[in-house]
């Protein structure tokens, strides 16, 4: 069962990449968005509570950088030294989330190890 959701993430954000970038339509980052939150709440193995503690403190890290990435982009947009600004909350979210699990994996398989 977790190594099904964890599959069906991966398969969403696989297939939500390419459609973000080419479709321009309104609800084209569901797909990515979905498959970034199933992928993080989807569990391990064998999950104890360190890997618990990890995940949650992922999220509040991924949290915190991903506010300061927006309030750093919004200033820079009102300045008029970049084009774009995040105003989608489905935007901020994928940020959020992608951060968190990247955070997350880099904790779990690359410093801890």
């Amino acid at each position: 069962m977790h190594t099904l959701l964890k599959y069906s993430g991966v398969l969403l954000i696989a297939a939500g990449i390419p459609t973000l970038l080419i479709d321009p339509s309104p609800g084209a980052e569901m797909p990515l968005l979905a498959g970034l939150f199933i992928l993080f709440i989807s569990r391990e193995k064998r999950e104890d509570e360190r890997a618990v503690s990890i995940k949650s403190s992922s999220a509040y890290i991924a949290l915190v950088l991903g506010y300061g990435i927006k309030l750093l982009s919004t200033n820079l947009y009102s300045h008029k030294l970049i084009s774009y600004q995040m105003t989608e909350i489905n935007h901020f979210l994928i940020l959020v989330f992608a951060m968190a699990i990247i955070i997350y994996y880099s904790r779990i398989y690359i410093i801890l190890k």
